[in-house]
């Protein structure tokens, strides 16, 4: 059973493709905690559907029958109400089976712990969440101490939640290959003109808008194109995302493409000739991610200049990501690309890592965990 806050219409790949490996093994069942409606949106509105098929899983949506469900302590006994329903369900359908609750971050899911005491609860921790806010910690902290199996995707992150508890597996970042496998790497010769520098992901408040617009400014010849919606308040604090990027799409030698599926982003990465991720590293919770952008940048043979994240350092030191920390430093890493192109030798080395950071990789190596342990 997985609890997940992002949306089924988002199409987010770490609990859609989780959803779909799983369930080829084991009955699987969710509760979309983000897609929690009204009793007044259900009867009027046009999205009116309360169990659905996903991936391979029967998702389960919450409703709300008080109102206000804008306030948190609502919200809660909805999704308690869900949870404890399904429960059930899955009591009657499955007495003898072992059962598992499977969650992704820490929001909301601690409230709810309480209702699955005999299950094995297990924590597949995509981000560093004590770094998205003080809510977001403590809700961190209670999973940790009463998860019975904790998951990190990547090596940074490991060792950073192996500061809590030792036990902390890490296993593959997870990325859809298969988007890739009929893609043919373009090559990046010496001296390629027109050259662009893009970015693909969410223009949001991780992204470190001063050192990009320097960049941008400083080199009026190369084109940057930027791929993703356009998110603000993501910290769940107010920022002004919206106002600065604006005044950077001024510039003219930037384009933006907005949100695409992801089926295009292959497609998209062709167009590009080094792939950027100019991060925020004030930002903690910036520092010990994993950017699923760098391996759809490796499936594509593009080289990445990127700020200092510590995951990325690894590859830096194999001379395959370039690391900077100021707008000069990434002038220079780009024109040096432009200058001496991209080794077919390098692209090949990429392409393996990615491969290596599989969907599959990841939920086999979950998978044999759990049927080892339990």
């Amino acid at each position: 059973m997985f609890l997940f806050n992002a949306p089924v219409a988002s199409g987010c790949d770490y609990v859609v493709q989780t959803m779909r490996l799983v369930s080829r093994q084991f009955p699987t069942y969710g509760i979309a905690l983000g897609d929690i409606i009204s009793l007044r949106q259900f009867l009027f509105g046009s999205d009116r559907w309360l169990v659905r098929r996903v991936a391979g899983a029967t998702i389960i949506r919450p409703i709300s029958l008080l109102p206000g469900i804008r306030w948190r302590i609502i919200r809660l006994l909805s999704y308690g109400v869900a949870s404890f329903l399904l429960r059930l369900f899955l009591m009657i359908r499955y007495p003898a089976q072992k059962k598992i609750l499977w969650f992704f971050e820490p929001f909301h899911v601690a409230e709810l712990l309480w209702l699955f005491d005999s299950y094995r609860l297990v924590y597949d921790c995509v981000d560093y969440y004590p770094g998205f806010n003080a809510h977001a910690k403590r809700q961190h902290d209670v999973l940790m101490g009463k998860s019975h199996f904790v998951f990190a995707n990547s090596k940074s992150l490991a060792k950073e939640l192996q500061k809590t508890r030792l036990d902390v597996v890490s296993v593959p970042l997870g990325f859809a290959d298969e988007l890739f496998a009929k893609t043919k790497v373009r090559s990046i010769p010496p001296n390629k003109t027109p050259f662009v520098a893009g970015y693909i992901g969410s223009i949001s408040d991780r992204i470190d808008f001063s050192l990009l617009e320097r960049t941008v400014n400083g080199f009026p010849t190369i084109k940057f194109l930027f791929v993703g919606p356009l998110e603000h308040d993501v910290f769940d604090r107010k920022d002004d995302v919206p106002r600065t990027w604006q005044r950077i799409l001024k510039l003219p030698n930037i384009e933006w493409m907005g949100a695409v599926p992801k089926e295009s982003i292959p497609n998209v990465l062709q167009r590009m000739d080094v792939g950027l991720i100019p991060y925020r590293t004030d930002l903690v919770f910036n520092v010990y991610s994993f950017p699923l952008k760098t391996m759809e940048y490796f499936a594509a043979g593009l080289p990445v200049i990127t700020s200092d994240i510590h995951e990325l350092r690894q590859y830096a030191r194999r001379g395959l990501v370039k690391i900077v920390g100021n707008s000069k430093e990434m002038m220079r890493a780009i024109q040096e690309i432009q200058r001496y192109g991209w080794s077919k030798v390098h692209q090949g080395t990429q392409r393996g890592i990615a491969s290596r950071n599989s969907w599959e990789e990841k939920i086999e190596r979950i998978l044999a965990t759990l049927k080892e342990e339990y």
